[in-house]
C-alpha cells in the first residue's frame, strides 16, 4: 500500500534487477537473503507508521504532551501493541542507547520535543536517563531551541562527537568504496540506537532524512560522500567538497555498528523545508511523525511528503537515489513493497 500521492513505480524488470542487486547485498552486508526471515529476524521490515495530529504545532509552537502520545501511538501501531519495550527485547541494564539527532541547521534541527517524548519512552521501560546519549557531530550546532550539552554521566548526557578527545575509534577503520574511515566513538560504544532525523529537502542528495542522518557518523564526511569540487563551481569552492556519492549515504548504513544496532527511527516531520535546504527556516506544516526501523521506508516517505510540497509549488520532484541504493543493498524493503500505515488525529474544535 502506498500513501497518497506515490508517484515512484518500478516496472517488473528494473524491480527484478534491484531485487538480484539486493541479493547480492545481502550477502556482502549480513542481511538474510530471505524476505520472509528478514521479517522473522527484523520486526517491522517494510512498515513505516505515519502519524499526524493538527494539535501538535500551534504556529512555530510545538505541543509537547500531543507530540509525546502521538509517538507512543505510533509505536503501539508498528508493534501491533507490543510497545517500547518489544523494540528493545534484549535490553540489558546498564547499556547505552545513543539518539543521534540532526542539528546541522540551527533553525531546521531535531526537536527537542521529540527528543524528550523517545527518552520518555525509554526511561518508561526502564532504561536510566544516564544511559542514553543524545548525539550529534559537532557542538557549535547543537545549540538549537532548548539544546543543552551536558556531559555529566549522573544523567542525560547531551553530546557532540567533537567535545571527547578522542571523538573516532581509530582502533577500527571501516572501508566505503576503498577510502578508510572511522566511525563515532559515541555510536561504536553504544549498544542501541536510535535515528532521529528531521524532514528536509538537500540541494545536492535529494532529500536529508534517516539514511543520510549516519553522514555525520564518521571522521572525513566531506571525503567518504563527496567528489572533488568542481573547478569554477563557487558552491563547491565555499563548501570546500564536490557533489555528494549518494551510493555512499547507503553504504555506510551498510555498517554492522549502524545497521545491526538501530532499534527505532522516529523522523521529526512537524515542519519540513521543500526547497534550498538542508539550510533555513521551516517552509511548511506538517504536524507528523514518520516511525519505523526500515530506513529504506521511513526515506521514502519523507520523499513524498516533500516531493507533494515541491509539487504545490511548481518544483520538480526530488532525486535521492540513495534510498534506492539502500534497498538493493538491502537494508530495507524494496520501494514497491512498502507498508504505509497512516495514524491521523484531527484537532477537536
Amino acid at each position: 500500500m502506498f500513501a497518497p500521492g506515490h508517484k515512484y513505480r518500478i516496472s517488473r524488470r528494473d524491480f527484478l534487477k534491484v531485487a538480484a542487486a539486493g541479493t547480492a547485498g545481502l550477502a556482502l552486508t549480513g542481511w538474510p537473503p530471505s524476505q520472509t526471515y528478514a521479517i522473522q529476524k527484523y520486526p517491522h521490515w517494510a512498515k513505516v507508521v505515519v502519524a499526524r495530529d493538527d494539535a501538535a504545532t500551534e504556529g512555530p509552537n510545538i505541543n509537547s504532551p500531543i507530540v509525546r502520545s502521538l509517538l507512543n501511538e505510533a509505536i503501539n501501531v508498528l508493534t501491533e501493541g507490543g510497545g517500547w519495550q518489544s523494540l528493545f527485547p534484549s535490553y540489558k541494564a546498564g547499556e547505552t542507547v545513543a539518539i543521534k539527532v540532526n542539528c546541522i541547521a540551527r533553525k531546521m534541527t531535531t526537536h527537542w520535543e521529540i527528543v524528550e517524548a523517545i527518552v520518555d519512552g525509554l526511561v518508561g521501560i526502564g532504561v536510566q536517563p544516564n544511559n542514553i546519549i543524545v548525539w550529534d557531530a559537532h557542538a557549535s550546532t547543537m545549540k538549537a531551541p532548548r539544546y543543552t550539552l551536558r556531559n555529566d554521566p549522573s544523567g542525560l548526557r547531551v553530546m557532540a562527537e567533537d567535545q571527547l578527545n578522542e571523538p573516532y575509534d581509530r582502533s577500527y577503520p571501516v572501508s566505503i568504496k576503498g577510502e578508510t574511515t572511522y566511525l563515532s566513538r559515541i555510536l561504536r560504544n553504544a549498544v542501541h540506537l536510535i535515528n532521529a532525523p528531521i524532514l528536509k529537502e538537500h540541494f545536492e542528495a535529494g532529500i536529508t532524512f534517516a539514511l543520510k542522518n549516519h553522514v555525520g557518523s564518521v571522521d572525513n564526511p566531506k571525503k567518504i560522500f563527496h567528489d572533488p569540487p568542481e573547478a569554477a563551481n563557487l558552491i563547491h569552492a565555499f563548501l570546500g567538497r564536490g557533489k555528494p556519492k549518494q551510493d555512499c549515504i547507503a553504504f555506510v548504513n551498510s555498517l554492522p555498528d549502524i545497521k545491526n544496532k538501530t532499534r527505532l527511527i522516529v523522523g521529526d516531520a512537524l515542519f519540513g523545508i521543500y526547497q534550498r535546504g538542508p539550510g533555513g527556516s521551516p517552509q511548511f506544516t506538517y504536524n507528523g511523525l514518520i516511525v519505523g526501523t526500515d530506513p529504506v521506508a521511513c526515506d521514502h516517505q519523507a520523499r513524498l511528503i516533500i516531493d507533494e510540497e515541491r509539487v504545490k509549488n511548481g518544483k520538480p520532484p526530488t532525486n535521492p537515489s540513495h534510498i534506492e541504493k539502500a534497498a538493493a543493498l538491502g537494508l530495507g524493503t524494496p520501494i514497491n513493497e512498502i507498508k504505509v500505515i497512516p495514524v491521523q488525529r484531527k484537532k477537536e474544535k
